[in-house]
């Protein structure tokens, strides 16, 4: 029953398999005829996603990811990852579940069966069925769980429909990927060529004006130049995304005179009623912005001033609240004691039946009579305790690791009874403690020496903005926005007002932080909304602890980006293109008077390099660096004077030497294996992304978060 305890504890497999398990959790079953005419989320080659569908699959997901971490609590950050998550297992669904409609391709009850069940089942069986004592997986404990899945709860029985939801899923990807990657041919005649290519060589001699000695001020480039280079490299200024960049500048919220003197004289009285409190501890668990463990600290462990003052202090002392970092601290001095920092020992737990531990059927009666029937024992035969963990202790690692504690630390608060207990025993020494769960017999086995520790009871209060505070820095910020509604007007009051201008660029529609802002999506939103223009400034946005005011400084467009988006990007390349093309001109005016190597570059003062160099390898030979010059020398006669060859980085004059031919080869399997591993891994993870790109998907995702 111990995979049932894991499942339960985990809430869901659908968070334990990270993405594969979600997506089946969260789609459900995504993907049956719905009513038209509902809003939308997003458009997949014609097929709606509502997002009624979407917020519901997004709340299960929530859920699940709360109940995995036994935490209520979702970071809004958190929030935002889990609704791209189901975003895009949603949009996978619509576009995989076509393509697995249109080639036919299912998962049969019987092949899903024998995933599961059968000889070789699938890596997530393997992986949470596994025996604890061996950690190999074990499949009596599929059949166990399957066998008593009627008898579980409700959420445990979703979590494995989940559960093998992922696996079938999964199961249908594979074999569709399978269809791709193992599609795979290389005819002989290819795989000689490619053979040829990667070990036939040249010798060359070649020379290389460098165009970057050509100086700035000499270089005018006009449109034509610029259009030019964008034409010829039109491939790289695709992008899949929109962009946004934004200047803004921020108000932070911060205590004002008045708030710190509120604070102050709120400190004196939360002060007071320190002094006279009976319990320290209730009392700073109460009253403390701030919780602090009250276990026993070694010096240095406090905050400066706390540790020297109550270090060398006299149980009882009071700290008077004293400001350190917009805090207010107070505190006063529980206990001193010298105590070890770690001990080490070995327990056997007999348990017995209590609210904590329903399980357990044995009394607490019971319990103790087994317990003193073991240490009646232990007295004439103490080394028996580690047998004796294996064999009867309730706790769950006790047969693996014979009740080893390993190292018990001062301040753990699951070992703490044995770390007390163990402050007045004698390495050796064996003791019955009680616990809540049972009746714990401990060993000593060593502790380390003891220093001087103390335990302390400290009450911070925060210096925090009030009310009116934010109110201020609000209308501060409303007016700023207001009032400056240009560029320049923008940047030169933010200058004149001492506030720090910071840029934002190539932000996505997708993004929810902004230079390290949190939660800052309603300026993602406000920035590609299409009714806000390149220089518009924005409404102030709330960023919890601080104001935002943004002004749109440019706008990108999916697609092929205009040239004058990207004229000041490509400014120093054009101008490289240029000096190439201006070297390229000195070296055809000087081949013009002469067809010798060393003549031209004498008169060009530069040296004739010389290189060894394959069809599709690299080296140190500056030629190398221009693949379509290589790809001219491979296809001409040796011994004649090339050039001007000119590519992207350079242009050259050179002379083949000779080529140095491949070594004859028969067997070209080891090359075809290479090849054909190569193809699977690039498909494997290209196949997605390229039926991704290829669908019409129209996201509406700004208009709902």
């Amino acid at each position: 029953m111990a995979i049932i305890g894991t499942i339960r504890k985990q809430s869901g497999l659908a968070v334990i398999i990270v993405g594969v398990a979600i997506a089946a959790f969260v789609i459900g079953d995504f993907g049956k005829k719905r009513a038209r005419g509902t809003t939308d989320i997003a458009v997949v080659n014609g097929e709606e996603i509502p997002y009624t569908d979407f917020s519901g699959k997004v709340e299960e997901a929530m859920d699940a990811q709360k109940e995995s971490r036994s935490n209520e609590k979702v970071t809004d950050q958190e929030a935002f990852q889990m609704r791209q998550a189901v975003y895009d297992n949603l949009i996978k669904e619509v576009i995989m579940g076509k393509e697995y409609d249109e080639v036919g391709l299912v998962v049969s009850p019987e092949e899903l069966f024998d995933q599961i069940q059968g000889k070789q089942p699938h890596r997530y069986i393997l992986q949470y069925f596994k025996d604890p004592k061996t950690g190999l997986y074990d499949p009596a404990i599929v059949l166990n769980y399957l066998k008593q899945l009627d008898q579980l709860e409700p959420k445990a029985r979703k979590q494995w429909l989940a559960f093998e939801k992922a696996i079938k899923d999964d199961r249908q990807e594979t074999k569709f990927n399978n269809l791709v990657t193992k599609s795979f041919y290389m005819p002989k005649v290819f795989l000689k060529q490619d053979y040829i290519n990667k070990t036939r060589s040249m010798k060359v001699r070649f020379l290389a004006p460098n165009p970057f000695e050509i100086p700035d001020s000499t270089v005018k480039i006009t449109d034509a130049d610029y259009q030019a280079f964008y034409d010829k490299n039109i491939q790289y200024f695709y992008q899949d995304n929109a962009f946004r960049d934004i200047d803004f500048v921020t108000f932070d919220v911060i205590p004002s005179r008045t708030d710190r003197k509120k604070t102050s004289e709120d400190v004196v009285s939360l002060y007071k009623d320190f002094q006279a409190s009976p319990d320290p501890i209730t009392f700073m668990n109460a009253n403390s912005d701030k919780k602090y463990d009250t276990i026993f600290m070694k010096k240095g462990a406090l905050a400066g001033r706390l540790d020297s003052l109550l270090f060398n202090a006299k149980v009882g002392t009071l700290i008077e609240p004293f400001e350190q970092n917009n805090v207010w601290l107070m505190a006063k001095l529980l206990d001193v004691q010298e105590r070890p920092d770690t001990m080490k020992g070995i327990q056997c737990l007999i348990a017995f039946n209590s609210p904590v531990n329903e399980k357990i059927k044995r009394t607490k009666e019971q319990a103790k009579a087994k317990t003193d029937s073991i240490m009646d024992i232990l007295k004439k035969k103490p080394e028996m305790l580690a047998v004796y963990a294996r064999n009867v202790s309730d706790f769950a690692t006790a047969n693996e690791d014979g009740g080893d504690l390993k190292a018990i630390t001062d301040g753990s608060p699951g070992l703490s009874v044995f770390f007390e207990a163990g402050l007045k025993m004698k390495p050796k020494e064996i003791k019955v403690i009680e616990t809540r769960v049972g009746y714990a017999i401990f060993r000593l086995d060593d502790k380390t020496k003891p220093v001087k520790k103390i335990k302390v009871a400290v009450v911070a209060r925060n210096i925090e903005p009030s009310n009116q505070t934010y109110q201020d820095t609000y209308t501060k910020a409303s007016a700023f926005a207001g009032q400056y509604r240009t560029s320049d007007a923008f940047n030169q009051a933010a200058s004149k007002q001492g506030l720090s201008k910071r840029e934002a660029p190539n932000l996505k529609e997708t993004d929810n932080t902004i230079m390290g802002l949190q939660n800052a999506r309603e300026v993602i939103r406000w920035a590609f909304s299409e009714n806000t223009k390149v220089g518009d400034i924005s409404p102030v946005f709330d960023l919890q602890g601080k104001y935002m005011v943004v002004i749109l400084k440019s706008a990108t467009p999916k697609g092929t980006i205009p040239l004058d988006l990207v004229k000041s990007r490509i400014e120093a390349s054009v101008k490289g293109f240029k000096k190439v093309s201006i070297a390229g001109d000195k070296l055809t005016k000087v081949m013009e008077g002469t067809k010798d190597l060393y003549a031209i570059a004498g008169q060009m003062k530069i040296k004739v390099d010389t290189a060894v160099i394959s069809f599709t390898g690299t080296n140190r030979a500056a030629i190398t660096r221009d693949p379509e010059v290589i790809g001219i020398l491979f296809t001409s006669p040796a011994s004649k004077l090339l050039g001007p060859l000119q590519g992207h980085y350079g242009v050259y004059a050179a002379i083949i030497d000779g080529f140095n031919d491949a070594p004859g080869m028969d067997d070209f399997s080891a090359i075809l294996q290479q090849e054909k591993s190569d193809f699977e891994q690039r498909a494997s993870a290209a196949i997605y992304p390229a039926l991704q790109k290829t669908s019409k998907i129209t996201d509406s995702r700004l208009r709902f978060y």
